[in-house]
């Protein structure tokens, strides 16, 4: 399963937060359709064959074939050159 590091679950579960009480938004990790990587976004809400991953306030969700890919990975973060912040998918060590 996916495991996340603990800057990246705080940087999620400051996504997944919501004003509205109905929708528990997350992070959505799945394959782009116009090239072979991955695509990381804010959802409100889990597609219907997403695996979600939920701990502490933070929610991910992974399509089937990002869940298949990411099983023993670890999702991070780190800022970019203009201070923005970029997820990052690595093998689990």
């Amino acid at each position: 399963m996916l495991m996340l590091t603990e800057e990246a679950h705080k940087a999620v579960a400051a996504i997944s937060r919501s004003t509205v009480p109905s929708h528990l938004p997350g992070l959505r990790i799945s394959r782009r359709a116009d090239r072979p990587s991955f695509s990381v976004r804010r959802a409100v809400v889990p597609e219907e064959t997403d695996q979600v991953i939920e701990r502490d306030g933070a929610r991910v969700f992974l399509a089937p074939v990002a869940a298949l890919r990411f099983s023993d990975s670890v999702l991070d973060v780190r800022l970019d050159e203009h201070d923005r912040l970029q997820f990052v998918v690595r093998d689990a060590a």
